[in-house]
């Protein structure tokens, strides 16, 4: 009897979704079956993006990104330039997540379950496997009402690093404003 127990817990829990000791790689682990489950449903880029659009939403740290991404003008942007900067941000993530998982090819997504914490951030190290090629992807993750992505770091390239120097004239010129602008233009190419 209790060998029958012992064996329906055991096999449960190699059935059933990893629990990670830290909630950052929890959310990250839902993240990428997110990712995976629209990779693997086939659709047009323009049904992707709008798909897309939700998991940022959820779970990156959008507003905080913006406010990084714009800088020390951020302080003094008004709350209606701050939400288009976030909409347009938000959207172009997606537009790029879009482009980049087009479609599901047996694709992994592996966690690392040794999260490194930094001060009030957590730096989860994922695996993407296909094939015979692999990447690795670190995410950084803040805990904002939830653990949300802030940055995500290839081949030691930070993607915020990255936003911000690419686009560095643009909210010079004009702000949070020519930000979204600017980003609403390029996006309206990903049809």
């Amino acid at each position: 009897m209790h060998f029958k127990i012992a064996a329906a817990v055991f096999a449960g829990a190699v059935l059933s979704a990893p629990a990670w000791a830290d909630p950052a790689a929890d959310r990250l682990q839902a993240y990428d079956d997110q990712v995976i489950a629209i990779m693997k449903a086939k659709l047009p880029l323009a049904t992707r993006v709008t798909r897309f659009e939700s998991v940022v939403a959820a779970y990156y740290d959008m507003p905080t990104i913006a406010s990084l991404v714009v800088g020390p003008a951020w302080a003094s942007t008004s709350a209606a330039d701050k939400n288009a900067a976030i909409a347009a941000l938000t959207r172009h993530s997606a537009v790029s997540l879009a482009r980049n998982f087009g479609s599901y090819g047996g694709e992994r997504f592996t966690i690392d379950p040794n999260v490194t914490a930094r001060g009030a951030s957590r730096v989860v190290k994922v695996t993407i496997s296909s094939g015979s090629s692999t990447n690795v992807l670190l995410y950084q993750m803040r805990d904002s009402g939830g653990w949300r992505i802030v940055d995500v770091v290839s081949d030691g390239v930070s993607q915020l690093a990255v936003q911000r120097s690419d686009l560095a004239s643009t909210v010079a010129s004009g702000g949070a404003a020519g930000l979204a602008k600017r980003l609403g233009e390029v996006d309206a190419k990903a049809k």
